[in-house]
């Protein structure tokens, strides 16, 4: 069976805090997905001999995709009630399988979720998604919560991504560093830090395009030297005051926001309650239904009058550095894509939470925040092309270049 062990590793510190609320979750982790089950734990649920389990387990667990080995070699299916859960998860919320047979039963990602662990240059770190509704809590409600501790943390050997060693090379390492710093620095707006990021990240693809020596030193030196650069340009204030005074291009961005937020409509979503949060949120805007005319105009003007508090956005801000802390950001080679995919999340939920506190005539409470980002993040997760398809959208509506994300993102 699959062992969970203790382990030394570089976590934020609302891990230390974090623990499933089981039945008390206002979500369960299985609605409305097809659990992935590996190779080995398929085996391991087909052969087990429980007869009370059988039955359930007959029903439930499906041969996949994938091949002998993978980690999509089989899945545990829905049931067709409007529930839409696992079937293996009981009346009384709790799975049926990890009741009688413990955590080592389970399959991988049931183990782990909504926990993430990664080996970068054999140091172990673990993030977790707030796709979860009590990580995403843990998040907005603890400035803390994303102070760096050395933990003990609980992690199955077998799901650890390893981070090869082209990606952490010592030039990205120094890259990755800088770039969670900036996202950290609580004290500059989001969306100054997020220009920021646009802005050095262009600069830094094309020294990295441009590269075709065969010493890694020299790119290393480049690197380095751009940074450094960087870094002079912020301590004296120069980078902060290029973007004093920019303006949103208000009717490229509703029109893109606009566009990305019609994706819903041509994606099968299952769960109502994020298409409810989205739908009142359009509406109070002045975009409620997916097929009908905007009128942009309106759109702007009410866009323009709400704005979210201060502590809303500080929320944010944890909430998109933890997603970058999460993955290895940025990755090599794509250091302007993983910029724009964090710049495409805050202006989606900004967009929406604006809506929400429109249409409810005051600023949100933390438990309304927490809710639209869980069942966001949710749903990226069980929809793999919704994510995809609200970039092309962007896209679509002329947003390549780096400049152009300049355009929406002042608040």
């Amino acid at each position: 069976m699959a062992e969970t062990q203790l382990k030394s590793m570089i976590a934020p510190a609302y891990l230390a805090q974090f623990s499933c609320l089981g039945p008390a979750c206002p979500d369960t982790c299985c609605y409305g997905w097809r659990v992935p089950v590996e190779h080995e734990a398929y085996l391991r649920l087909k052969n087990l001999p429980d007869k009370e389990l059988k039955p359930l387990l007959k029903k439930a667990l499906h041969r996949g995709s994938g091949k002998s080995g993978s980690r999509d070699f089989g899945f545990l299916s829905i049931s067709h009630a409007e529930h839409a859960r696992c079937e293996l998860l009981g009346e009384d919320g709790l799975c049926q399988l990890h009741k009688k047979c413990g955590e080592q039963i389970l399959p991988d990602v049931c183990a782990t979720y909504p926990r993430a662990t990664k080996s970068v240059a054999g140091v172990l770190e673990q993030f977790a998604s707030p796709s979860c509704p009590e990580i995403a809590r843990l998040i907005i409600e603890n400035e803390h919560a994303l102070q760096l501790q050395q933990l003990q943390l609980p992690v199955r050997a077998s799901t650890i991504a390893s981070i090869p060693a082209a990606i952490a090379s010592p030039e990205m390492e120094q890259v990755r560093a800088f770039f969670l710093a900036i996202l950290a620095a609580a004290e500059v707006p989001l969306w100054q830090r997020l220009a920021l990021q646009l802005l050095i990240a262009e600069s830094l693809q094309q020294t990295v395009d441009q590269f075709d020596a065969t010493s890694g030193a020299v790119l290393l030196d480049d690197i380095t030297a751009l940074l450094l650069d960087w870094q002079q340009q912020l301590q004296n204030g120069q980078a902060l005051a290029a973007l004093q005074g920019w303006q949103r291009h208000e009717q490229l961005h509703i029109k893109t926001l606009a566009a990305a937020s019609r994706v819903r409509a041509d994606l099968h979503f299952n769960r109502p309650r994020y298409l409810e949060l989205i739908t009142e949120a359009l509406q109070a805007l002045g975009a409620g239904q997916p097929e009908a005319e905007v009128d942009e105009a309106v759109l702007c003007r009410t866009f323009a009058a709400t704005a979210l508090s201060a502590e809303v956005e500080q929320w944010l801000g944890r909430i998109l550095l933890n997603h970058a802390h999460t993955g290895y950001f940025p990755l090599q080679g794509q250091v302007v894509q993983d910029v724009q995919q964090l710049c495409m999340e805050y202006l989606l939920l900004r967009f929406w939470l604006v809506g929400l506190t429109a249409a409810r005539q005051r600023q949100l409470a933390a438990k309304e925040v927490i809710e639209l980002v869980y069942l966001f993040y949710r749903t990226s997760i069980h929809q793999e092309n919704y994510l995809p398809s609200c970039m092309a959208g962007f896209q679509q509506a002329g947003l390549v270049k780096p400049e152009h994300w300049l355009l929406l993102l002042p608040d």
